[in-house]
This record gives C-alpha cells, sequence and structure tokens, in this order.
C-alpha cells in the first residue's frame, strides 16, 4: 500500500519516492518507512510547529489504522509509534526540555490524544509486540532508542515512573544480551538503567548490568562510550562492580581516551570515592578540568547552546557541590561554581555568598545539615503549585496525563495564590534563613534552587535580608549614582502611568530623564541604547513574553510590531566599564529562566546580568498595578541615592506594608494623585503581587 492510504492526515508533509510500496506485515518493509519518516522530520526540525504538526498527525492516523486499515499488524502500529516519536523525544533530551521529553515519550504509547479532555496510556501493545517472534527484533530495536530518556526523566525529574517501570525489565534483558555486541545504543541505555537500578534500591540487577559494563569497558577501553562507562562504574558506592571503583578509574585514566566532558566526569566520581582528608590534594587539578571543559562550552556560538552545555556540566558536577555545601567549604564551593560560569579568577566574587540548594526534600543552606529524603517531598509539592498557580510547564513526579490535553497557559490562577505561598514556605525555612544570612553576613545568594522560587521576596516580607541573587557570580563594580535615566514606556495598559510616575519622581530629584515612547520605540534604536553607555539607569515599561514551551522566543514586548527578542539581548556586547548601571525591566516574567534546572543563565534579565550591568525583572506575569506601586517605591529609592541593592531591598520591603501606610509614604513622595489609581488595585495583594520582584547580578 502506499503511504498515504496509510498516513492520511499526515500525506500533505510526506515526501516518499514515488515507487515506495509499504507492505505493513514486514519488519524490514515498515523499517524503510520509517526510515524516510524520520528523514521528513530532520528536513522540518528548523520549523519546529510544521514539525510537530506533521508527527502528531501520523500519530494520530497511528491510532485509527486499526478501523481504516485492520490488515496492519499491532507491531508494525508499535513500531511506527515508537518510532514517529524518537526523533522529537532525542531532540528534547539532548537540549535538555524534560517537559517535551516526557510529552512526546507518553504520546508514543497514548491510546488517544483528545485534546481538552482524557488519555489513556497503555504499555500493553509494547508489551505484546516484544513477545512477538515477528516484530520482537524491530521493537526492541526502537525500546533501546527511547530508553536513556526513559529514564533519564526517571533519575533525574522523578517522572514517568509508569513508563520507566515498563520499560525496565524489557531494556535490562535486552542489555544483558547485547552489551557483550558493544552497541552503542545498548550501552548508552545500559548506563542510564543502571543508574535507575541503582536509585530504586534494586541492587541485585544493578550488580549484574555493572559488571557487564565492566566486562565490556576492560575489553574495549577504546569504545566510543568508554569514558561514560569508566566514570560511572568508578562513582558508584557502594559498587556494582567486581572490582574496587578506584581501581577502574586508575585504570582508566592510563588505557581510555576521554572527552574533555567524559575526563571531568571520572575525575569528579575519583574524587567523591576519596576519604575526604585525601580529596583536598586532588581538588585543584579537578578545578582546571572545569576550567578546560567551560572554555570548550563557551567557544559556542549560540548563546542558547552555551547555557545548555553548561548545564550539562553543572549535572556532572552535582554530587561535588553536596560535598562541599555538606563540608562548609564555601570558598572552594564559590570557586567551582565561578569557574563552571566562566569567571576568571581576577573577576571573581570573594565577599560571602550564601549557596541555596535543594537537598533531600527542602532547601538547604547549613552546612552539615541536609534535610532527610524522608521528609515530606515538599519540592515536587511547589512544582506542582508552580504549575497550576502560575500556567508553567514543569515536570514533576507523578504527573498526570492531563499534561498532554491541558496545555500549559502561562496565566496566573488566582484560586491558587494561597496554596502557592504555604508550597514555598513548606519548601523553604524563611526564619532559619533569615537568622542564618544575618549571623553569616552575607552579600549575596547563590540560588541553586528552580528560578521562580522567590528567595528575595520571602525574605523581604520576614524583615530579613533581601540580598541579590548572583547570576553572573563575577564580582559587582561600584554602581553609579543615579544622573541619567532612559526610560522606555512601551503600550502596556499602565505603562504611560507608571511612566509619569518614574519620571516625576526623578525630575523631583534633579536628575534628567529621556522617555523613549509612541513611534520612537523599536526594536533596533533599543538594541544600540542598550549597546551604549550614555545612561545610569535603563528603565523598561512594556509587555513581557515567555511562552511556557518556547521560552527561547522570550521578549520584552515595546508594542504590537516590536519585539526584542531574548537572543537578541544575550548576543548585545558593551565597551568596558569601571562602574556598573541599572536595568530595569518592569515587565512579566523578565527575571524567569529558560528551563527547569537548578541554576539557569537564560533569560531577559539572566542573560543580560554581570559585572558592569545590575538587572531587576519579575519572575512571573505580574498585574500592572502592582508593578507600577513596585516601580513608584524603586524610583523614590534610588532618587534618594541608595545603593541599587539596598533601593531594591527596601522597595521589596515597603511593598509588603499595610495598605494605609504605603499610601501616605507615596503620599508624602508628592505622587499621591500620581500613583492613586494603581495603589487602590493594589488593595488587597497576594503573592503574584508581592513575590514577582528579583534582583540579579
Amino acid at each position: 500500500m502506499r503511504p498515504d492510504e496509510l498516513f492520511p492526515s499526515a500525506a500533505g508533509y510526506l515526501d516518499v519516492p514515488s515507487n515506495l510500496d509499504v507492505d505493513p506485515t514486514d519488519p524490514t518493509s515498515v523499517a524503510q518507512l520509517l526510515a524516510h519518516i524520520r528523514l521528513q522530520q530532520d528536513h522540518l526540525q528548523d520549523t519546529p510547529h510544521v514539525w510537530e504538526q506533521f508527527t502528531k498527525a501520523l500519530l494520530s492516523d497511528i491510532r485509527g489504522v486499526p478501523a481504516v486499515v485492520p490488515q496492519v499488524p499491532e507491531g508494525a502500529r508499535v513500531v511506527l509509534a515508537l518510532g514517529v516519536c524518537w526523533a522529537p523525544a532525542r531532540l528534547a533530551f539532548e537540549c535538555a526540555q524534560p517537559l517535551a521529553m516526557w510529552e512526546w515519550l507518553h504520546r508514543a504509547v497514548a491510546t488517544s490524544d483528545n485534546e481538552g479532555g482524557s488519555i489513556d496510556i497503555d504499555l500493553g501493545p509494547v508489551d505484546r509486540a516484544l513477545k512477538d517472534p515477528h516484530w520482537a527484533k524491530s521493537v526492541e530495536r526502537i525500546v533501546i532508542l527511547l530508553a536513556p530518556m526513559v529514564f533519564y526523566l526517571a533519575n533525574n525529574h522523578s517522572t514517568g515512573e509508569h513508563l520507566a517501570q515498563g520499560f525496565r525489565a524489557p531494556v535490562f534483558s535486552i542489555c544483558a544480551r547485547a552489551l557483550p555486541t558493544g552497541d552503542g545504543h545498548v550501552v548508552e541505555a545500559a548506563l542510564h538503567l543502571a543508574k535507575h537500578l541503582v536509585w530504586q534500591d534494586l541492587r541485585r540487577s544493578a550488580c549484574l548490568l555493572g559488571h557487564a559494563l565492566e566486562v565490556l569497558l576492560l575489553a574495549n577501553p577504546t569504545h566510543p562510550l568508554a569514558g561514560a562507562m569508566a566514570a560511572f562504574l568508578a562513582g558508584e558506592r557502594p559498587p556494582v562492580t567486581h572490582r574496587d571503583p578506584t581501581v577502574i578509574a586508575a585504570w582508566a585514566v592510563q588505557h581510555v581516551s576521554m572527552n574533555p566532558f567524559a575526563a571531568l566526569n571520572l575525575q569528579v566520581s575519583r574524587f567523591l570515592g576519596m576519604p575526604k582528608n585525601e580529596g583536598g590534594a586532588v581538588l585543584p587539578e579537578l578545578l582546571q578540568q572545569v576550567e578546560k571543559v567551560i572554555a570548550i562550552v563557551e567557544s559556542e556560538s549560540d548563546p542558547a547552546q552555551v547555557s545548555r552545555d553548561r548545564g550539562i556540566v553543572f549535572s556532572i558536577l552535582g554530587q561535588l557541590q553536596y560535598r562541599l555545601l555538606q563540608s562548609g567549604d564555601a570558598l572552594h564551593l564559590t570557586q567551582l561554581l565561578s569557574i563552571w560560569r566562566g569567571v576568571p579568577a581576577d573577576q571573581a566574587r570573594n565577599d560571602r555568598c550564601l549557596t541555596l540548594a535543594n537537598a533531600g526534600s527542602k532547601v538547604w543552606f547549613r552546612p552539615g545539615s541536609a534535610p532527610s529524603p524522608d521528609l515530606p517531598d515538599s519540592g515536587n509539592r511547589l512544582t506542582t503549585a508552580f504549575n497550576k498557580a502560575l500556567g508553567k510547564a514543569l515536570v514533576t513526579r507523578g504527573q498526570g496525563d492531563t499534561a498532554l490535553t491541558h496545555p500549559a497557559t502561562g496565566r496566573k490562577d488566582l484560586t491558587q495564590a494561597e496554596e502557592l505561598h504555604d508550597a514555598l514556605h513548606a519548601h523553604l525555612d524563611v526564619a532559619d534563613l533569615v537568622e542564618f544570612a544575618f549571623s553569616e553576613n552575607a552579600a549575596a545568594f547563590i540560588s541553586l534552587l528552580p528560578s521562580l522560587t522567590p528567595v528575595q521576596a520571602l525574605l523581604a516580607r520576614a524583615q530579613g535580608p533581601a540580598l541579590p541573587l548572583a547570576v553572573s557570580l563575577r564580582a559587582p563594580l561600584p554602581d553609579r549614582p543615579v544622573e541619567r535615566v532612559q526610560l522606555w514606556c512601551g503600550d502596556a495598559p499602565s505603562a504611560r502611568t507608571e511612566a509619569i510616575i518614574v519620571e516625576t519622581v526623578f525630575s523631583y530629584a534633579g536628575k534628567t530623564v529621556d522617555v523613549i515612547t509612541g513611534d520612537d520605540l523599536s526594536c533596533d534604536r533599543f538594541l544600540a541604547e542598550f549597546q551604549r553607555d550614555d545612561y545610569d539607569v535603563i528603565w523598561v515599561v512594556a509587555h513581557g513574553s515567555h511562552p511556557p514551551y518556547a521560552p527561547d522566543q522570550s521578549a520584552v514586548v515595546l508594542s504590537d510590531s516590536e519585539y526584542v527578542f531574548l537572543d537578541d539581548l544575550a548576543r548585545v556586547t558593551r565597551p568596558p566599564a569601571s562602574t556598573r548601571r541599572l536595568v530595569v525591566f518592569n515587565t512579566c516574567d523578565s527575571a524567569a529562566a529558560d528551563t527547569q534546572g537548578p541554576y539557569d543563565d537564560r533569560g531577559i534579565a539572566r542573560s543580560v546580568v554581570g559585572p558592569d550591568q545590575a538587572v531587576i525583572g519579575h519572575l512571573w506575569p505580574v498585574d500592572g498595578d502592582a508593578a507600577t506601586v513596585f516601580g513608584a517605591l524603586l524610583a523614590t529609592e534610588l532618587a534618594d541615592g541608595s545603593d541599587y541593592a539596598e533601593a531594591f531591598a527596601n522597595a521589596l520591603r515597603d511593598l509588603q506594608q499595610d495598605w494605609a501606610t504605603l499610601a501616605g509614604q507615596l503620599g508624602d513622595r508628592g505622587i499621591g494623585s500620581l500613583v492613586a489609581e494603581p495603589l487602590d488595585g493594589f488593595r488587597q495583594p497576594t503573592i503574584f503581587d508581592w513575590g514577582s520582584a528579583a534582583f540579579l547580578e
């Protein structure tokens, strides 16, 4: 039969040879068709929307096959469904997009795709096809290709558990049988499965697979994945090998030629396996390897790829960070993170930065006191709260299949504000952090938490130190005195009101304010002005865009036709400076990050922060009245001569006051009539209103 008969909905996208006929009962013929489909997916990769529509159309046709073409066997349908989902799942894997990975893996085994409704996930057809002698080989091959993504999600994001459970036995069986061949796809699957088995405390199976990997490594030190095998086997404690992990590590150093990433992974494993009193001697060598790897990462020209590759390195260093944080070695922890961030030694911070991390089930910052993993899973509760309250698309443990049929909106749900507030306090002991920050006389936070966590606002509300978030990890230059302000007034509903307030406050203080609005708003002009260094403060009042499924398309929206996209901002270079300026993006989502990971430097504010530029933005969509009131408070602090961090902290703290006190304070500044309308809309603020602002440096 012709491919367009099998795939009527996707026929318009298919570009197959005119002489290609498909025998759906023949695995070889089905494999040839799948190869053509993958070529077409590759061809459409530069047009993501079309690519997605094509793949969804294919899946819809495959589900409809039993009714339309009943002679197509179940094994063929399984091969095609798994096969067409492999390419988008793999791309998401390589681009560190866990939600997209989760989505395509689940679509591969979904029985329907009822947008706005519900679906069923059924692994039964896969199980039956694996037992069918006619189709088993074809299905096994695709299961092995999908296995790294399935177990990665389970290992790194605690989600897709039912997929991992369903894949565990067949992938183990395939790996046990095929590992001696050295097939690269099988080895990759085995490594991810072995980690999964370890973390599920399935020690016997983990050791059987670990020993098979050990035998393969020792027999094939030139294998392309030898470095990855060595790093895994050398790092597991208790061991999953017959030989001592330290012996394997020493052997690998002598016999395995590794790329810099694999070499770093192995060095981290060796360090973690050493007694604590010996690790200090090899730490300098390990830090040098981090420098080598980061130099490679930063040679990439695409800012998005740099951020993703840096995330890979971050994951390699995870247990090392844990060790340093647990021991209280703040000096080496900050040094490690600075090198990872690409900071030259002469530009690194040397002040006291408090590192906040997730450990066990809560936020952790006190050395030697990692929370117990047996505590209630407040991290998962918080992620779920972010999804519900802010319309986010973050993967969570036990994520329901409705994530496929009810897409994230990116919009706030006021009914979820209280749960978000409670979930944050369940995850972060704010009172203890206030006490610790004061006792340590800290200058900034290094937050390894999910980027949406409003640490500064929570501390300000508790009358604690709303310290800057050290994102660039470079030592900040001295603040400039605020004398010249450039104010960009977009066409957001409240923009004109805020612009008048900000201009009035600075003008009262004798500052020069240049306002750009109307027809003068353009992306090209904004980027040109942003590159120059003519102003002490650049203040932007406009819409912000942060699409949940396409965060790389985040933008400052000056008008309906003028978008300043993230990539354009990230590529701006500025002349050297001896002082730093302040950029205020009083726009929605400007301080948001692109990915779900624990530390991300990709986002509107995050991509432009540095030693010569502090940035204030918002973590999520912010109400116009709340943004205007915050802007008024911030402007008065800056006009009074407060330094940037102090101005932000005071404004954020003042935002927490009761309404009458706040109204009186702004009235005393002579702007009561100007701020009256937005202040009236700020009578009953929630965490959405007082929690969104963030100061990054």
